[in-house]
């Protein structure tokens, strides 16, 4: 049944990424304790967060990445667990659009790096995330965030539907989360696996202490997210997009 809703899967066919420039920018570290402001080259970023559809291929052409055959080192149990389950009908036109979710950072790298892309650094997707939407439902994308923020995220959401920013790259916000290729650097070190190199008030109140803006909650939340995670983990809401230097 597997091998043949994987074939079902696979036969559908996965639009090519079309790809936006974001501009050169001035990335300015949301704690005091960072590095200083690092010059972030223009690059090139995927327009929207990488769909089942265009997973499934890569898996299809790299059988190791697939669930049954990927080693736990890279990816823990929950890895792709939703095409089990969610797509013992085959894959219809929504699901084939919805962002692929439940992958690993090393699932995410190996992807792009297929595509002959790669990951954004943290810098740069925190650069690109900064464009303002072209939407009369949002003043900024701070309304995007805490909107998402306070209801339940969407379920069955298709990529592209949630807002469009001036660099016409969409969903940044709203829709999943994403890796980065350097997540586990959230602050103060080059390495920050070891998890005694966080930030003891990342978590709670005294943060905003070292917070370049003591009142930006939303980019408190995305930080600490991002600290939590390691390389092998994924979630139902995690997923990513790929960029290319230019």
């Amino acid at each position: 049944m597997i091998r043949l809703l994987v074939l079902l899967l696979a036969a559908t066919p996965a639009p090519a990424q079309d790809m936006k420039v974001v501009p050169a920018a001035v990335f300015k570290p949301f704690f005091k304790g960072d590095s200083t402001a690092t010059a972030v080259k223009a690059f090139t970023m995927d327009t929207k967060a990488v769909t089942n559809a265009a997973f499934l291929k890569f898996v299809s052409n790299n059988p190791q990445w697939s669930a049954q055959n990927i080693q736990r080192l890279f990816a823990e149990a929950e890895y792709l667990s939703h095409w089990t389950s969610a797509f013992t009908e085959g894959l219809d036109h929504q699901l084939a659009n919805q962002p692929v979710v439940n992958v690993s950072w090393f699932a995410a790298r190996a992807y792009c790096q297929s595509q002959g892309k790669r990951l954004p650094s943290m810098a740069e997707w925190e650069t690109a995330a900064l464009s303002a939407p072209v939407d009369s439902r949002y003043q900024n994308t701070n309304d995007i965030i805490l909107d998402w923020y306070s209801r339940k995220m969407p379920e069955g959401a298709t990529v592209g539907s949630v807002y469009r920013n001036q660099d016409g790259i969409y969903d940044l916000f709203g829709l999943v989360w994403e890796w980065t290729e350097d997540f586990d650097r959230v602050n103060f070190s080059d390495d920050s696996r070891n998890s005694a190199e966080l930030p003891a008030g990342l978590f709670c109140g005294s943060a905003s202490i070292d917070a370049a803006d003591a009142a930006d909650y939303a980019t408190f939340v995305r930080y600490a997210f991002r600290a939590s995670l390691k390389g092998n983990y994924t979630g139902r809401k995690l997923g990513f997009r790929c960029v290319k230097s230019l």
